[in-house]
């Protein structure tokens, strides 16, 4: 490839670069009517180890877990994220706290605070064949779920990124985030 080639090149790809930072990146699930209804919004999604995390896993020379895909409630009923104890493990989230008290329905004494990341991905609109990636640092409790449906949830403490639209009629949900 000739210099001027790569040139080009590059400026193409600073192109679509700006054509991505300024888009906004939206997520779109269709649930249906019945099923927004019957389940919630469950989406499927991955969750790993915090940025600082992985660092220090880098630094010390041992092996970065892969975030693992999940299924989780969108619950703005909920303060924060909650994961299943096994699936917390199972990421490799490093834990900040235990025997955390975890309130919802009932109190779950075995809680565990963690640092983590949840992974949201959506296709551009924009560019396409381009992905938009978004990596939520965030605390997340661990905690008994009684449900095989889902393996967590995603609060308000990840949440507040986005601008979310729920409807019900259509069984829509949007979730528009808000780069900082």
């Amino acid at each position: 490839m000739t210099s001027s080639e790569a040139r080009r090149k590059q400026k193409a790809l600073q192109k679509v670069q700006r054509q991505l930072d300024v888009e906004v990146p939206t997520l779109e699930f269709d649930f249906g009517p019945a099923g927004l209804t019957q389940l919630g919004p469950i989406i499927v999604t991955d969750v790993g180890v915090a940025a600082s995390h992985e660092e220090s896993l880098r630094t010390a020379g041992k092996t970065v877990p892969k975030p693992v895909r999940c299924r989780l409630l969108l619950d703005t009923g909920a303060d924060g994220c909650v994961l299943k104890h096994d699936v917390a493990e199972a990421v490799g989230l490093k834990l900040i706290a235990e025997g955390v008290p975890l309130h919802g329905v009932g109190v779950d004494t075995t809680g565990r605070v963690y640092m983590g990341r949840i992974w949201f991905r959506c296709p551009s609109k924009k560019v396409q064949g381009a992905e938009h990636t978004i990596a939520i640092e965030t605390q997340i409790t661990s905690g008994k779920l009684a449900t095989d449906r889902i393996d967590g949830l995603i609060g308000r403490n990840a949440l507040n990124r986005f601008e979310l639209h729920y409807n019900g009629m259509t069984g829509r949900v949007t979730m528009r985030f808000h780069k900082p």
